[in-house]
C-alpha cells in the first residue's frame, strides 16, 4: 500500500496533478482547513456573508471531492480512519455549498416544512464521480459503512441544534480522539444533555432521538445487556456527572436556525 501511494504521489507530480495530497501519499484536507478557519468562529458559527463574497477555495476543495474519494483512490485512504475523515470532512463541506446556494441570509436550511427535504435529499452534490445527496451520504456512507455512532458529534447540519462546527479539518491519523473530543463537549453542552435533578429527568437533542438505536446498537457491541442512552453518555461524561440511570429521558425540540454569525 505504501508503494503504491509513494507511485501515485510520484505519478500526479510528473503530470502536474492538481490533487491535494500530503508528502506522505495520503489525500489532503488543507483547502477545508483553511475554510474552517476563516470562516468559522470559536463557537461554531459561520460567516456565510463572508463566505459567499470568497468562496474560491471552498470551491477548489469541493471539485477535488468530485474527483477523488476512497473509492476511486483508495491509495490515498491508507485506512478507515482516513476514508471516515474524508466522509465527515465531505459531509460538512457541502452543507456550506448547499447554505450557500439558498443564500446567506436563509433563516433555516429545514425550509418552510421543518423536514428539510429540499436541503438533505432533493440537492445532490458529486463525490468521487457519484452524485448523492447529504442524507444519502450520512446514512450509507457514514452511519453504515462505520456504524460509530460519535460521528453525531462530528456532522453539521448549520442548524444552532448541532453539535459545534470545530475549526480543524477531521484528520484520519487523529480521528479517534477528535471523535472522543467532540462527543466529550456535545454530551455537556446544555442543548444536548440538560440534567434535571429534582425532576430526576434529562433532556436530550433530537439527535439522540433520531439516531437512538445507533447509540444503543453501540452499546450493545462492547457488551451492555441493557444499553441505554444514558449509559451511553455517561461514557463521555465528566467523572462526577454521570446522570443516574434511573431519569427519565424527554427529547428536547431541535433548534434548526442556521448557525450562521448575527
Amino acid at each position: 500500500m505504501l508503494r503504491a501511494r509513494l507511485m501515485f504521489l510520484l505519478f500526479s507530480i510528473l503530470l502536474g496533478s492538481a490533487l491535494p495530497v500530503q508528502s506522505s501519499g495520503i489525500f489532503s484536507h488543507s483547502d477545508w482547513q483553511e475554510v474552517l478557519e476563516r470562516f468559522v468562529d470559536d463557537r461554531g458559527l459561520v460567516n456565510y456573508r463572508a463566505l459567499a463574497e470568497d468562496r474560491e477555495i471552498l470551491d477548489h476543495y469541493v471539485e477535488t471531492l468530485r474527483d477523488v474519494s476512497p473509492e476511486t483512490h483508495e491509495e490515498l485512504f491508507p485506512t478507515r480512519n482516513h476514508q471516515l475523515a474524508y466522509y465527515l470532512n465531505a459531509y460538512n463541506a457541502f452543507v456550506f455549498v448547499g447554505v450557500l446556494a439558498l443564500g446567506p441570509e436563509t433563516p433555516s436550511v429545514w425550509g418552510k416544512s421543518g423536514l428539510g427535504i429540499r436541503f438533505f435529499t432533493r440537492q445532490k452534490y458529486e463525490m468521487g464521480g457519484r452524485r448523492l445527496s447529504l442524507k444519502k451520504l450520512e446514512d450509507e456512507l457514514i452511519r453504515e459503512g462505520f456504524r460509530n455512532p460519535r460521528v453525531h458529534a462530528a456532522l453539521n447540519c448549520a442548524s444552532l441544534g448541532c453539535p459545534r462546527l470545530p475549526r480543524q479539518a477531521f484528520d484520519g491519523e487523529l480521528l479517534s480522539s477528535q471523535l472522543d473530543a467532540a462527543m466529550r463537549e456535545w454530551v455537556v453542552a446544555a442543548r444536548a444533555v440538560s440534567v434535571d435533578e429534582d425532576r430526576r429527568v434529562v433532556a436530550l437533542s433530537k439527535i439522540f432521538g433520531w439516531f437512538r438505536q445507533d447509540f444503543l446498537q453501540a452499546e450493545a457491541r462492547i457488551g451492555e445487556r441493557q444499553p441505554s442512552l444514558i449509559g451511553f453518555i455517561n461514557r463521555y461524561r465528566p467523572q462526577g456527572e454521570e446522570i443516574p440511570d434511573a431519569f427519565r429521558e424527554e427529547i428536547q425540540p431541535y433548534d434548526k436556525r442556521l448557525n450562521g454569525r448575527p
